[in-house]
């Protein structure tokens, strides 16, 4: 029987999918490429079995459980997670949030309420292509591969990772490997092991990505804004952004 995995169709996870793709065999395993949030919906409806999941959407409870020993984290600027602007965060009334990514979300909330302290009016983004014409007072968040190029377009970008570590002091995780119970222990660590391939082979994720993405510097945004070891101080910022989330309901 196969076991269905959902992982991020972004750049940023680039070489994780590789690390699958290479050394796990088709008929082993089914693996689809998707939005963060329709990752965490496969893993909700049983449509996947393992999930890179957003963790703001993590489920809990027993049934499900992090795996592995690798995410998709930062320790600094993550340049793809950004709320932009033509005017300062203090000065905005409204922000329009990606749909794609329940942490960003979670994340631009966390931070208006308890670092920046502001209290705008948040909306979901209905339509992409009006991003570019933000009026005055409106900021928006966007992730993923959908940022790139951006740069030059706004006069105010406030990096949400770098946000959260200038505040915390600690790294943060926007997604990691969640399984439902009921995956085999083999399953996982044949998994790991293949996520850490990706990662030892990730020069050739470099060369393969940058004939897609020919307008990005893959190789720093792969080497030094993504981060993916979940390592202690990682598993440590995760917890306390679970924490502070679950704490109120952020409305």
């Amino acid at each position: 029987m196969s076991v269905t995995i959902s992982a991020v169709s972004y750049l940023n996870a680039a070489p994780l999918v590789y690390g699958i793709q290479q050394t796990l065999v088709s008929e082993e395993i089914k693996l689809s490429l998707d939005i963060p949030a329709l990752c965490a919906q496969k893993l909700l409806t049983g449509e996947a079995d393992i999930a890179l999941t957003p963790v703001a959407a993590i489920p809990q409870g027993n049934d499900y459980k992090i795996i592995t020993d690798f995410c998709i984290g930062a320790v600094g600027k993550v340049a793809t997670v950004c709320l932009f602007a033509n005017n300062p965060v203090e000065s905005l009334h409204t922000i329009y949030l990606d749909a794609h990514s329940r942490t960003s979300v979670m994340l631009i909330r966390l931070l208006a309420r308890d670092f920046w302290h502001i209290k705008p009016n948040f909306k979901q983004i209905t339509n992409y292509a009006e991003v570019e014409y933000l009026k005055e007072g409106v900021g928006c968040v966007l992730i993923g591969d959908k940022t790139f190029g951006l740069a030059q377009k706004f006069t105010h970008i406030y990096d949400l990772a770098e946000a959260w570590i200038s505040h915390t002091g600690l790294p943060f995780v926007f997604a990691a490997w969640v399984a439902r119970a009921g995956v085999s222990g083999e399953i996982i660590e044949r998994l790991n092991q293949s996520l850490q391939f990706g990662i030892q082979h990730i020069d050739k994720v470099i060369v393969e990505q940058t004939t897609k993405y020919r307008d990005v510097d893959v190789a720093h945004y792969l080497k030094h804004n993504i981060s993916y070891p979940l390592n202690d101080s990682k598993r440590e910022g995760l917890r306390l952004f679970l924490e502070k989330i679950n704490k109120e309901k952020m409305g």
